[in-house]
């Protein structure tokens, strides 16, 4: 090994030994972890997704608290709504009423007042961890995220623990242990 090697040794233990554990055991690591939809799920659904047959794009895709806001500019003829944590209440002007709570009552809507031009899916965020990712160091994660975040959808840093891997357990104790001066 030359002298850059074990200066470059020195400060990587340095930090390994001085960084925020995030209450994580040894031999720690850290992965980027991302937000990814689910569509067409059955339960713990987030949000909806309205499809425009027409225009060929998403128009709406967000929780049903959001919904009305969009009803009401896209589409003449609402008196009045409201959500109220649970479902949507639509007033219309030719007196129809619409207690909206999930996605058939959306259908029905859409489908008397646009008929045949949109469609309608549920979905369901959750965190997965990217893929080819994986640091020593918390920093060189937050790093890795604020040059390549645009690769990302909502990344944030995630500790790991490599646990029943003697090796990495091995390596790991080389790392942190050795007196790299007397290299």
């Amino acid at each position: 090994m030359n002298k850059k090697d074990i200066e470059f040794l020195k400060e990587l233990q340095h930090e390994m030994l001085t960084q925020d554990t995030v209450c994580q055991a040894d031999p720690r690591f850290w992965v980027v972890m991302q937000t990814v939809r689910d569509y067409w799920v059955d339960d713990n659904i987030d949000g909806i997704c309205i499809y425009d047959k027409d225009s060929t794009e998403s128009v709406f895709e967000d929780e049903l608290e959001e919904l009305p806001d969009w009803l009401k500019e896209n589409f003449d003829g609402i008196v009045k709504y409201e959500y109220d944590g649970i479902s949507v209440e639509i007033i219309c002007e030719d007196e129809n009423e619409y207690l909206i709570d999930d996605i058939a009552e959306i259908e029905d809507f859409l489908e008397e007042y646009a008929p045949g031009r949109y469609s309608i899916c549920n979905y369901r965020d959750r965190e997965e961890i990217a893929e080819n990712t994986m640091f020593l160091t918390l920093r060189e994660c937050k790093e890795h995220i604020e040059r390549n975040g645009y690769h990302y959808n909502k990344p944030h840093s995630y500790a790991m623990t490599a646990g029943r891997s003697p090796q990495v357990e091995k390596l790991y104790k080389i790392l942190q242990d050795t007196d790299w001066d007397k290299c």
